[in-house]
């Protein structure tokens, strides 16, 4: 064993000026609040129509690790409809989502599902094939277009969403100024090293998809994934501007889909907690509040996936997931931490404005 250790080659030199120190330690000591146990009980309590969860089903849905703690907060309710509409919620979703889309059921997307529950919330039309850089700018103008409309803005960024959204908040001071959140699922917001090892080939497979309809971009999705371009601008641009939470996605191996199963495995060897497409700490944002780890794979827990009239069998993808009530969940807590800061927003007769 060791003499093929020996023959295996050294792996190329490394450019060190590009790179940032970085070191593990525990959530609380990068600051980040912990919010987990407040989150479990939001999630799993009865919420409008749902009946609240059993222990042992909340416990299979968003998974405990030893140092989470009692929630000390009673249970935070739906918003009621005022407040609901009070916000513009807007989602921007990962790489080469609209190569794919003929895979997406829309109507069963959480802005889809917000939406019927009352809530203002819109996807953003991010080129799923441009940098981080390009679609920032895109969800700028869009969310800036209408001046007329001063509510305050809660932003969503799925995998590589989140860093379009937050590359949008450090470049447009203005959209940062009407932006009330930010909220990371399954956010890519330090990377992925799947992305080191891509030669061109993901693009290339989400160009020629028939499966949607998209086009180059500026072609650098993934170089915007490279942890450490991310790292870089971490250093360089945190804290954010603005309140932000993240979402951790951690499932068990039992619930990721065959098709991710390849680079969970690749991920495992750095560390058994990811999703099969991140790890778990490139998840987690600075300075956030930690809402929980959820046991779902990158795909489940925010993108739903119908195979119905292509080739590919159902079996390669662990699509079932109570994602609607995530996403209540996550945007009612949300609400309510900012009704805290504000409690006029959303109050009948009272101004809608920061």
């Amino acid at each position: 064993m060791g003499f093929v250790v020996g023959c295996t080659p050294l792996p190329k030199d490394v450019d060190t000026t590009s790179y940032v120190p970085l070191s593990l330690a525990p959530a609380a000591l990068a600051g980040v609040s912990d919010r987990r146990a407040s989150f479990r009980t939001a999630f799993c309590s009865a919420q409008d129509t749902e009946a609240a969860l059993s222990e042992e089903d909340c416990n299979s849905t968003l998974r405990r690790f030893r140092d989470e703690g009692d929630s000390a907060e009673t249970a935070v309710r739906s918003p009621p409809e005022e407040r609901r509409s009070a916000y513009r919620i807007a989602v921007a979703l990962g790489i080469g989502w609209d190569c794919v889309r003929d895979f997406i059921d829309e109507e069963e997307l959480p802005t889809t599902a917000l939406r019927k529950l009352g809530y203002d919330a819109e996807l953003m039309e991010v080129e799923g094939l441009s940098s981080s850089d390009k679609n920032a700018d895109i969800v700028a103008a869009s969310l800036l277009e209408d001046s007329s409309d001063q509510r305050p803005i809660i932003l969503i960024g799925y995998s590589k969403g989140a860093n379009d959204m937050m590359v949008a908040l450090e470049k447009h001071p203005e959209l940062a100024s009407r932006t009330a959140a930010f909220v990371s699922v399954a956010g890519a917001v330090g990377g992925s090293p799947v992305a080191e090892n891509d030669s061109g080939i993901t693009t290339q497979l989400f160009h020629f998809s028939p499966y949607g309809d998209c086009d180059d971009g500026d072609g650098l999705a993934m170089e915007s994934l490279r942890p450490m371009l991310r790292h870089a601008w971490l250093r360089d641009h945190l804290p954010l501007p603005v309140p932000s939470y993240s979402l951790v996605t951690a499932p068990e191996p039992s619930r990721v889909s065959r098709a991710l199963r390849s680079s969970y495995k690749v991920l495992g060897v750095v560390h058994p907690i990811n999703d099969g497409a991140l790890l778990h700490w490139d998840q987690l944002l600075p300075g956030s509040s930690l809402l929980g780890y959820v046991n779902a794979d990158h795909w489940a827990v925010s993108v739903p996936i119908t195979l119905d009239n292509t080739p590919i069998p159902d079996f390669v993808i662990s699509n079932d997931f109570p994602r609607t009530r995530l996403w209540h969940t996550i945007v009612s807590f949300v609400i309510a931490d900012l009704a805290k800061k504000n409690p006029d927003i959303g109050v009948t007769g009272s101004s809608t404005q920061q």
